[in-house]
Parts: C-alpha cells; sequence; structure tokens
C-alpha cells in the first residue's frame, strides 16, 4: 500500500507563493497605491540615460533627485476636471513615485532633465 501525503511543506508553500502574489498585484493596482510611472534604462557609455512616461503632468509638478544609487523621479497627476461627471476612468490619478537603482556611479551635478510630449528624459554622466 502506497501512503500519499498531502499538504506537505512544498504544497504549502506553493500556495503562499500564489497568494503572496495576488497579493502584490491587488497592491499595485488598488486605490490607495500611487501609480507606477514605465522608465527606460540605456547606457550611452558615457551617461545612463533615462525616459520616464508621465503624460499629462506639468513640469512643475515632477521632482527628480540622486541619492546614492538611485534615481528618484515623483510627481502628482492632477484629478479630473471639477465641473465634470466622470463615466468611465482608466489613467490614474494622484501621487506616484519611481526608483530605479543605478548600475554604477553618476555625477548628479551635470545631470540634465527635460520634459517633452509626456515624456521626461533625464541624463545622468557617470562619474569616471
Amino acid at each position: 500500500m502506497k501512503i500519499q501525503k498531502y499538504g506537505t511543506a512544498g504544497d504549502i508553500e506553493e500556495l503562499i507563493a500564489v497568494r503572496d502574489s495576488i497579493q502584490r498585484l491587488a497592491d499595485a493596482h488598488g486605490p490607495s497605491s500611487p501609480m507606477v510611472a514605465r522608465a527606460d534604462l540605456h547606457d550611452t557609455g558615457e551617461s545612463y540615460l533615462v525616459q520616464v512616461e508621465v503624460p499629462g503632468v506639468p513640469q512643475s509638478d515632477l521632482e527628480v533627485a540622486v541619492q546614492g544609487d538611485e534615481l528618484l523621479i515623483a510627481g502628482i497627476r492632477d484629478s479630473a476636471p471639477v465641473d465634470t461627471v466622470p463615466v468611465f476612468i482608466e489613467r490614474p490619478m494622484g501621487p506616484f513615485q519611481r526608483t530605479i537603482r543605478l548600475p554604477s556611479p553618476v555625477d548628479p551635478e551635470h545631470a540634465t532633465a527635460h520634459l517633452q510630449s509626456g515624456v521626461l528624459t533625464i541624463n545622468l554622466p557617470k562619474v569616471r
């Protein structure tokens, strides 16, 4: 007679991993979580070029900082116009923050940033 085991440690670990994945997904898209801006990071050889999608966010509502080996980007996307009744809303509103770990040290004193057509482009020269 072969004995089958149910509820082994491996099964429980797998269930916990699935639960944690669902919780992360819910947290990332829940009403109380900040919006996450999509970004690309490119190595040009001399610097890192970061492009971040921030459609509808004016430059005055954006903040960019380098802290250690991380690039921090934060901002606020305004809410819907006051004199309207939303029929449906797909674009997240409110504060957002994005942290990007940089592969090597950069010189924040010579960094540049510009906003064009809803894309924030940041050039971070590498430390030599």
